[in-house]
């Protein structure tokens, strides 16, 4: 063994232990104080947050593109927080120890929903985090082409791709749950017959298939990139759109279009923010990174920072009402409106 394949395997033998830093009863409790208190709360604020969004939206009227593009971001969001929430994932994982605990046919009810819950549940948080890329997009065309913006954005095109994405991402995921399968086993330690979920033989003959599909859901970089160079391109064209006004007139009234675009923009910062943080444990060692739900033994750090992350994800799902109450003025009222039982004004 050579000088450099001493420091690699002590490399990795380091990596290994740093990895198991936490203890598997420390882990325990952590995910217990997270799937049992932090994400629910957080579940219960963005589900009721979001259900206003969609009622305002609604309200102010589904002829505007932007309109639709933040209802269906309302409807994903609150979709894929209340099925974070998954009773199954809770009995399986924290009360039974990674078992199903009841007889088969109970066991068998609960893998099936828990699978129907995990497919809607990512299908929707992925959908979700292409949505501020359409955003930017409709924008880009609005400050942009605006003579044309009607001609290009319409809101059949925007519902026809809204729906494309999810269909895409639900296909996607509705295929990958054939990579599982339901066993009932006797357990020793228990002296029981257990419900287990285990690696089918689908995967296993897909295992060419599995590091690009991996690739593909925890490694999207496409929405972020485009939403960047999206914002950017819009801020410059706003502000030169801005400085050419101020020559021209010395009117201070702020229009529909421009209070949109910064509502938008405002969406797109708040979700880089959060996709920056996602993709910290990328550029992490494997062995303590976020986990993958392919992987079979992760390690009690990935499996923590794999729940940390998903609360980003999850406070991602919940923040966007208290974005539009903000920024936008319109929306702020109608709000108002809706919990005083008002009438609710003129639709911005």
């Amino acid at each position: 063994m050579t000088h450099s394949d001493n420091v690699q395997t002590t490399t990795e033998s380091e990596l290994g232990e740093a990895s198991q830093l936490i203890s598997y009863e420390t882990t325990r409790y952590i995910s217990k104080i997270l799937l049992y208190g932090v994400t629910p709360a957080i579940g219960v604020i963005g589900i009721t947050g979001n259900t206003f969004s969609v009622i305002i939206l609604r309200k102010h009227g589904l002829h505007k593109c932007s309109n639709i593009l933040l209802l269906s971001l309302a409807l994903m969001d609150m979709s894929f927080l209340t099925c974070y929430n998954s009773i199954p994932h809770i009995i399986y994982y924290m009360q039974g120890n990674d078992r199903f605990l009841y007889s088969r046919s109970v066991s068998m009810f609960w893998y099936v929903l828990y699978f129907a819950l995990i497919v809607v549940d990512y299908a929707n948080g992925l959908a979700a985090l292409c949505m501020p890329m359409l955003i930017t997009i409709e924008r880009l065309v609005a400050v942009y082409l605006p003579l044309k913006f009607g001609q290009i954005i319409t809101p059949f095109r925007t519902w026809t791709v809204v729906i494309i994405i999810e269909l895409f991402w639900l296909t996607n995921m509705a295929y990958i749950c054939f990579w599982y399968k339901f066993e009932y086993v006797f357990d020793e330690t228990l002296n029981r017959s257990v419900g287990l979920i285990s690696k089918s033989e689908l995967y296993y003959r897909d295992s060419h298939a599995v590091p690009i599909i991996e690739e593909m859901y925890f490694n999207m970089k496409i929405p972020p990139v485009v939403t960047v160079i999206g914002c950017v391109a819009i801020i410059i064209k706003v502000k030169l759109t801005s400085i050419k006004r101020s020559k021209m007139t010395s009117s201070t009234k702020q229009s529909s279009t421009s209070r949109t675009t910064k509502t938008l923009l405002a969406v797109s910062f708040t979700y880089l923010f959060t996709v920056s943080i996602f993709a910290i444990p990328t550029y992490l060692p494997a062995e303590m990174s976020a986990y993958k739900f392919t992987k079979e033994d992760p390690s009690n750090v990935g499996i923590v920072v794999y729940q940390f992350i998903n609360i980003m994800l999850m406070i991602n799902s919940s923040w966007n009402f208290l974005v539009y109450v903000i920024m936008n003025k319109n929306f702020r009222d109608t709000f108002k409106d809706v919990i005083s039982c008002k009438k609710s004004r003129p639709r911005c």
